[in-house]
């Protein structure tokens, strides 16, 4: 008898070890099998004794093929669960991990591609008894057709203390996908919602402030309404902490005056959710004026910086020195010509640029550089300023053109003056100062009025100094009388418009080669001394400066070469980034081009010093530099994709950040080190 109950109790106890390890396992329900996708519930517990636990919903789909988010967008429809047949459950929510925009059939949605997993808040009426979860799940999954499910899923969580099984990583990782709702937890600050209804648009314009910068974010918006998905405009402050995006919609698809307005927001520093109260007003008018003023004062303050800037600041300079030889009424007139000239030249270059957006032509703050024939043309202007300034040779118009009514000989001065204007914006183009990038980046993607309307307040801006000395010309005052120092700050005027010809002929170098610039030297002496070499008096001097502009075609002077000479540095057009952060490497973009005078300063400032160098070394980043001095395709995709019009560009690529941390255009020692802590330790 004592034997039977041995065995019978070792039976029992292998009983319950083998029960207590099979719930241990993994719990799940079957798969519920479709055509090009199946679904089943996973539960990270074997057993349950709370009154809530989250399950997870997993759809695994045929690559390529997507389901949808609550609000879809243009077509399809977001999955819906019943749960009536469920018992000891008192209710089912569902959480939605941030979607991706896609397009099927020429219609914009939102959703999921290939695997996802959604979490199920589940609340228990009875923690100590089990848990009957029953399912019917109705969705839609495309890809060049589509094909709607109807899963009936069952599963059953027993009574008991909790048991993690193999489920509770998937489920935890699906909870991780999830947009924050914390502000505390976040880096942003807040988010407003303003909603203006027009005469035919409704525009929904959010306000959203965080401690970390933004780099092309997305935001994706749930209403009750069932809303398409527009294209938002962006624009963004100086330091990229704020934005507004303002989304416009038919006013007739919202139906109600208030109406709840949830807002997911992602980029590389935020995964965002909140829900607000949205409430509309009658008229937009308040809107335009407030986004319309925030535009004329970045524009007005990126135009004015751009006088201090050395490709500009020598030109601003000898105007300044021309008040002391001319009479008061005179200056006040030249200055005013000349502040016209730079407001008329920003006009034709954003018209310009504008023009070349709508024909889907590639287009960039300083891309004129980019064309040898400029930058030969641009170099022969500032070689003759430069003469000029040594006292080598005086400006004057041609004999025959005195005839014409707008160039009388009255008129010479003001008629170089208006074209002054034209060449101090001309070599503004090459500097991307602060602000500059912003208000390029939003006159690209508003609409037309504001996008020429940035171009003006930028031209009015850089002509300020030149307004205020017309407006107010006794200011001149506040300065030393006309004297000999005139003399000495005139030639050091022109040692820095000498230096301005170093820079370009260096630029001229990545075209052509040591050949080209010899004889680009030796025309350029020869148009200087040409009436003390009697051989070119007459026409040969023309025919050598014809031949200079041409000669550039020869192969003898082409200069082919597009390679990163820097031995440290990588050359992005033999790497891909997106392989070198799989391999979990760290690494640093450069975006730079010869004519680039800000990215000049960042690597003499920043890049190159020891302090940065000895970072990058003992962190082991990987450099990666991209030289757009010409022309490239794959520059201008790299570029478009984070809305960017211009150089320079500077990012951090990582695991955790496969979409790279933009850094400001002008960098700072202390922005690439905390950036590279960020990394390591985040």
């Amino acid at each position: 008898m004592k034997k039977v109950v041995k065995i019978l109790k070792i039976f029992i106890s292998i009983f319950l070890c083998s029960f207590y390890f099979s719930t241990a396992f993994a719990l799940s329900s079957e798969w519920v099998v479709d055509e090009a996708s199946k679904l089943r519930i996973i539960s990270p517990y074997s057993q349950n004794a709370s009154k809530n636990i989250t399950i997870g919903l997993e759809y695994q789909m045929e690559p390529g093929w997507k389901t949808y988010w609550k609000s879809p967008g243009d077509g399809g429809f977001a999955q819906n669960i019943s749960w009536e047949n469920s018992s000891n459950i008192s209710n089912i929510n569902i959480l939605w991990p941030t979607p991706m925009e896609f397009e099927i059939l020429g219609l914009k949605s939102l959703g999921y591609e290939n695997n996802v997993t959604f979490p199920l808040e589940i609340e228990i009426v009875n923690e100590l008894q089990d848990t009957v979860i029953d399912l019917n799940v109705n969705y839609l999954i495309c890809e060049k057709i589509c094909i709607p499910g109807d899963a009936r899923i069952f599963l059953v969580i027993p009574a008991g203390e909790k048991i993690i099984n193999d489920n509770y990583f998937k489920v935890e990782q699906a909870l991780s996908l999830l947009p924050e709702k914390d502000f505390s937890k976040s880096y942003l600050k807040n988010i407003n919602a303003n909603i203006f209804k027009g005469d035919t648009l409704l525009t929904i314009q959010l306000r959203i402030e965080s401690e970390k910068s933004f780099f092309n974010p997305e935001i994706f918006l749930h209403t009750p309404f069932g809303l398409p998905v527009v294209k938002n405009t962006i624009s963004y402050s100086a330091n990229n902490k704020l934005i507004i995006a303002e989304f416009d919609f038919d006013k007739h698809l919202i139906s109600k005056e208030s109406f709840p307005l949830e807002v997911v927001l992602r980029d590389t520093n935020h995964n965002f959710e909140h829900l607000l109260s949205a409430q509309i007003k009658n008229n937009d008018h308040n809107k335009k004026i407030n986004t319309f003023v925030f535009y004329i004062l970045i524009s007005l303050l990126a135009g004015l910086i751009l006088n201090v800037m050395p490709c500009v600041f020598p030109i601003l300079s000898i105007k300044l020195m021309s008040v002391f030889t001319t009479k008061q009424a005179t200056a006040r007139v030249s200055f005013l010509t000349v502040a016209l000239g730079i407001i008329t030249s920003f006009l034709l270059l954003g018209l310009l640029f504008l023009i070349l957006q709508y024909f889907n032509f590639a287009i960039a703050w300083g891309m004129q550089f980019q064309q040898p024939y400029f930058l030969i043309f641009i170099t022969l202007i500032i070689f003759l300023f430069m003469m000029n300034m040594f006292g080598q040779i005086d400006f004057n118009l041609p004999q025959n053109f005195s005839n014409l009514t707008f160039l009388s000989s009255s008129n010479n001065l003001f008629f170089r003056d208006f074209f002054n204007g034209f060449f101090a914006t001309l070599m503004a183009t090459p500097c991307s100062a602060p602000f500059v990038g912003t208000a390029i980046t939003a006159a690209f993607t508003q609409n037309y009025i504001i996008g020429m309307s940035i171009f003006l307040f930028m031209g009015i801006g850089m002509a300020s100094p030149y307004l205020l000395v017309a407006l107010f010309p006794k200011i001149v005052n506040f300065l030393p009388k006309p004297g000999r120092w005139m003399i000495y700050v005139k030639y050091f005027l022109g040692l820095l418009l000498f230096a301005t010809v170093v820079w370009l002929s260096n630029v001229l170098l990545s075209f052509f080669n040591f050949y080209f610039l010899t004889l680009s030297i030796f025309l350029l002496l020869v148009i200087t001394y040409r009436r003390k070499i009697p051989v070119f008096k007459n026409i040969i001097t023309s025919a050598l400066l014809i031949f200079i502009f041409f000669a550039s075609s020869l192969q003898l002077f082409q200069n082919q070469s597009l390679s990163v000479n820097d031995k440290d540095w990588l050359n992005f057009f033999t790497v891909d980034i997106d392989q070198l952060v799989d391999q979990d490497k760290i690494i640093f973009l450069d975006i730079t081009a010869d004519w680039c005078a800000t990215c000049q300063f960042n690597k003499i400032n920043v890049l190159n010093t020891d302090q940065i160098v000895r970072e990058f070394k003992e962190n082991n980043i990987t450099l990666i530099r991209a030289d757009w001095t010409k022309p490239n395709d794959k520059i201008n995709t790299f570029l478009e994709k984070y809305d960017r019009f211009g150089i320079p560009f500077n990012a951090f690529f990582s695991k955790k950040f496969p979409n790279g941390i933009l850094l400001s255009e002008l960098l700072s020692k202390k922005e690439i080190v905390n950036t590279i802590n960020k990394l390591k330790y985040d």
